[in-house]
């Protein structure tokens, strides 16, 4: 009588279970059902939209200081706050440096030019074009110190907006997650779909915007690191044309290395969009398929009559 009161009891808890595997998201059990999940997340009162996004705008960190997330808001605050530091006081200093350094050269290719005119037909002249020649090329030096110093706060300007974009999908996800995960079941064949179709959109069919944040960050930092690039390349292509309409051999050869020099760090952003563009498929089609990963209705029971009563575990992934 017991093992039959036995056999009973586990063959309505294997049932249960059964039809919890169905239903994914409620195992009828109240210990189970009532089990905390996503321990990482934070309870806290601060659940206003509006506020979300106005912090999240306003400075580095602010929608993660609002929802109490202090050490994401930390980290927000440190990295933005040293690539302003960087984009903006820092390449001030340097702007006012390279000035400084070529209005003396300026002045002096003007001085020379003058004297040239003046002696065009003293014995002088090649010395005078000689010097001029001189200064013509470190003045062109210094331009492309400051030219490559421009195409460097391109890029550190561009990563800032992308982190602060990351910032506000980071903050807007911690704000849906505070009000209710979304437990519904997520498709790998839905979410790799969208992720062809426009990259980071399978990161928000998943709820994972702090993903779709950093990939669009990835992507925009990097497809203004390309622009600039391209820049840079045509215009050293235009300075080793008129280097060799002049004759400069060695302002040709010195222009070649440029364009190369860039081309690579060009080509380099190509590479990294195209991996950003994959990563972005994989990780979404990966995410649906674990969305649910740490349900306990993944742990399941059933019963077998094949050869007499069995139970049966499995875990369903």
């Amino acid at each position: 009588m017991l093992r039959l009161k036995c056999c009973f009891s586990v063959l309505l808890i294997c049932a249960t279970l059964v039809f919890a595997q169905e239903a994914q998201h409620s195992t009828g059990v109240l210990a189970i059902d009532t089990l905390k999940r996503f321990d990482w997340d934070i309870d806290t009162k601060n659940n206003s939209l509006p506020l979300v996004f106005l912090t999240s705008l306003a400075f580095p960190g602010g929608g993660q200081f609002y929802t109490e997330h202090y050490v994401r808001g930390g980290f927000l605050l440190a990295f933005e706050g040293a690539l302003i530091y960087e984009t903006g006081v820092n390449k001030f200093r340097q702007n006012r440096e390279f000035n400084k350094n070529i209005r003396g050269y300026r002045d002096s290719v003007g001085f020379y030019r003058d004297l040239l005119t003046a002696h065009a037909d003293s014995s002088d002249t090649l010395i005078w074009q000689a010097r001029k020649k001189t200064h013509d090329r470190v003045l062109l030096k210094e331009l492309n110190k400051k030219k490559a110093s421009r195409d460097l706060w391109n890029s550190e300007l561009a990563w800032l907006a992308g982190l602060h974009i990351y910032g506000m999908f980071d903050a807007y996800g911690i704000w849906r997650n505070n009000n209710g995960r979304n437990m519904d079941t997520h498709y790998a064949s839905s979410a790799l779909w969208r992720a062809i179709v426009f990259p980071g959109w399978g990161q928000i069919y998943n709820d994972e915007y702090g993903k779709a944040g950093m990939l669009y960050m990835g992507l925009f930092g990097s497809a203004v690191s390309y622009w600039s690039r391209q820049k840079m390349v045509e215009y050293h292509l235009e300075v080793r044309r008129q280097a060799k309409w002049e004759g400069d051999d060695v302002g040709a050869s010195a222009a070649t290395e440029d364009i190369l020099f860039f081309r690579k760090k060009r080509n380099q952003y190509v590479w990294a969009i195209a991996l950003f563009y994959i990563y972005s498929m994989a990780d979404a089609a990966v995410d649906a398929m674990l969305h649910d990963f740490d349900s306990p209705t993944y742990f399941v029971m059933q019963p077998l009559f094949n050869n007499g009563f069995q139970a049966e575990a499995g875990f369903r992934f």
